[in-house]
């Protein structure tokens, strides 16, 4: 967090006053990717694999899990899960540190996944960029162990260290059916008050699961330590070496008032210490930050400052940080000529016509929004009839829920399939929802909507979602060891509806970018903010769907159909 901005730690450190949107997300974070189980099978694996000798350190204060953890050490062979090691103003609670004498293991799990067959540095940490870098993926999970790795070896110089990150290989299958029942989150019932507390605890035994013999796997991770000890740090208004970048952001962490000026820049656009509507009891860190900036302003949205443009660049004049540095700062007062936009759409609006239109707040035909209604007409004209409406609901697991399945494979456990023929009709065609673990939910869910779908119309899709998550699936039953009877007649399907297939899927959201404009989406073609824009533009809308009317007769026909441009098209 520090190294994002280390105007942040002082906000961090001055506990519940500021707002921090991580609360809530990182037990949700935590839940989604599977930290909290992947770090109680860890602690089965050791605990198998070391014995009575592989403990806990579960003391309730610091000071006392510091004291535990002291004490523990002293002992010539043990294995320690989150044991609390301190020098100076530094504390690192480590997942795993294995100690045989002087020998020790330090290991950092994490949920994210690696392929160890692969030679790709955004797919396995052991290999190097071009540029002979750690890649992006991995490089915070690096900086995470290095960290920890120079707090022990300041506190116990005499130690000689072996780095690892423990991960789940997608290359490796399980072995051990129903792991996520055995490895089940539960809540802490005594927790109090706003926050959440999730906990997995370790089992006793596993049948097929061993330490080194296991999908959650031991990466020797020295060389990637070393380059990032050795490699200068970069902060807003920091830089410098390891030490002397850490030495100043622990200074941060413990200093009582914020820095002035702060560090403001192109990284403020995604603060977590910030809310709208900032009080006394609930403190915006950004409104905190820019105060000086705009004049003491306070009563403002983040999306009213450049912050909210559209589809920045990524660098030049007309990036976040070249707005900045030319002077702006409200949305509001950037120049379009300056940016070079265009005075009027040529054809399907770009983000140069977007960025005008939210800029201006007009565009070509005046009204509440704009609509290309001949260029939705024309793109409509290219589609075979009926039109079938499929959304999907996909789920990856870093703890594969049975044996045989790999982690973080896609389980695409959900559709829903809806159908518009020519005249206006529209009936719930089909739906799916298997949350069973038995066997391969993918090959049923394929099989259902291979049937559904037919072999004619056009099938449409929101964003490259379903594209993505098909031809994942693809992938899996192209290089199972145990595929289905049929597994060449459901690639075959996979194939004709996803890119460049024969019957490929038309993206609405592409429509959307093309063809509309509505001043509250903010320039973005995302459903959650196009829909609730549609609805307020139309009074037809708002009044059908304020009753309680989905799934009966009266959704059969949406009316009111207006004709246009194409004679035979029809526009809802």
């Amino acid at each position: 967090m520090g190294l994002s901005c280390h105007q942040k730690l002082i906000f961090e450190a001055a506990g519940e006053v500021y707002v921090d949107q991580r609360k809530t997300s990182a037990i949700l974070e935590g839940l989604a990717e599977g930290g909290f189980q992947l770090g109680a099978l860890a602690r089965t694996l050791f605990r198998q694999a070391d014995g009575l000798s592989a403990f806990e350190i579960d003391a309730e204060g610091q000071e006392e899990q510091i004291a535990q953890t002291v004490e523990a050490l002293k002992k010539e062979s043990v294995t320690l899960f989150e044991p609390t090691i301190v020098f100076d103003d530094y504390l690192v609670r480590v997942d795993v540190l294995r100690k045989r004498g002087t020998q020790i293991e330090l290991i950092e799990v994490k949920s994210k996944s690696f392929n160890s067959k692969s030679d790709k540095p955004d797919k396995n940490p052991l290999y190097w960029t071009k540029d002979g870098d750690i890649h992006s993926a991995f490089l915070d999970s690096v900086r995470d162990l290095a960290f920890q790795y120079w707090v022990l070896r300041q506190a116990y110089p005499a130690w000689n260290i072996q780095c690892y990150l423990m991960m789940p290989d997608t290359s490796v299958p399980a072995r051990e059916d129903a792991l996520h029942k055995r490895l089940s989150v539960v809540f802490d019932a005594e927790s109090s008050g706003s926050d959440l507390y999730a906990k997995v605890d370790a089992v006793e035994e596993l049948s097929e699961e061993r330490l080194d013999d296991c999908f959650l796997t031991r990466i020797p991770m020295d060389q990637q330590v070393k380059h990032v000890l050795n490699d200068r740090l970069a902060a807003p208004a920091i830089s410098g070496d390891f030490a002397s970048v850490t030495e100043k952001l622990a200074a941060m962490n413990t200093a009582e008032l914020s820095m002035r000026p702060a560090p403001v820049g192109a990284h403020c656009k995604s603060c977590e210490f910030y809310t709208p509507s900032p009080s006394e009891q609930a403190k915006s860190g950004f409104h905190e930050c820019w105060s000086d900036r705009l004049d003491g302003a306070r009563a403002f949205q983040r999306e009213d400052m450049i912050f909210g443009l559209y589809n920045p660049a990524a660098r030049g004049s007309g990036s976040t940080a070249g707005l900045l540095e030319a002077g702006y700062h409200w949305l509001a007062d950037i120049d379009p000529d300056v940016l070079g936009l265009p005075a009027q759409p040529n054809g399907k609006l770009t983000t140069k016509d977007r960025q005008r239109m939210q800029l201006t707040g007009e565009w070509p035909g005046g009204g509440d929004y704009y609509f290309d209604r001949s260029g939705f007409a024309e793109a409509l004209d290219k589609c075979d009839w009926p039109l079938y409406f499929l959304d999907f609901e996909a789920a990856r697991s870093a703890l594969p829920f049975r044996s045989g399945m790999r982690p973080n494979s896609i389980q695409i456990f959900q559709y829903s399939l809806h159908v518009m023929e020519h005249d206006g009709q529209v009936r719930h065609a089909d739906e799916f929802l298997d949350l069973s673990v038995d066997g391969d939910v993918n090959i049923r869910m394929l099989r259902r909507l291979r049937e559904a779908l037919g072999s004619t119309g056009t099938i449409l899709r929101w964003t490259d979602y379903e594209n993505t998550v098909l031809s994942s699936v693809r992938e899996h039953l192209l290089t199972t060891d145990s595929p289905p009877e049929d597994r060449n007649q459901l690639v075959t399907f996979i194939e004709s509806i996803i890119r460049s297939g024969e019957r490929e899927m038309v993206d609405q959201a592409k429509w959307a970018q093309h063809f509309y404009f509505h001043p509250h989406s903010r320039g973005s073609n995302s459903i959650k903010l196009v829909l609730p824009a549609v609805m307020m533009s139309s009074e037809y809308l708002r009044s059908h769907y304020a009753r309680p009317i989905y799934g009966t007769e009266q959704t059969a026909i949406f009316n009111p159909v207006v004709q246009i441009a194409a004679p035979k098209q029809l526009i809802y």
